[in-house]
């Protein structure tokens, strides 16, 4: 079973390298762009069935830093 653990960025927390890159965006004419936010993904392969909550614990203890980032696990 393959699961796939997306984590970004709470709302509010400043990311300067999307801010960055919304700028440059804007700045090469693409000035619809109002907004960009970035973030990571990891894919865990694991032997046993049924353990979402395992992949649950492994991403809030050492994924995705709990107070500042949102993780979500979705089964590939």
């Amino acid at each position: 079973m393959i699961y796939r653990v997306y984590v970004e960025f709470k709302p509010g927390i400043l990311d300067p390298e999307s801010e960055a890159i919304k700028k440059t965006i804007n700045q090469l004419g693409f000035t619809n762009v109002e907004n960009i936010s970035k973030g990571k993904f990891f894919d865990i392969k694991i032997s046993a069935n049924n353990c979402l909550s395992d992949i649950e614990k492994i991403s809030k203890e050492l994924l995705a830093n709990p107070v500042i980032e949102n993780f979500k696990v979705v089964k590939k």
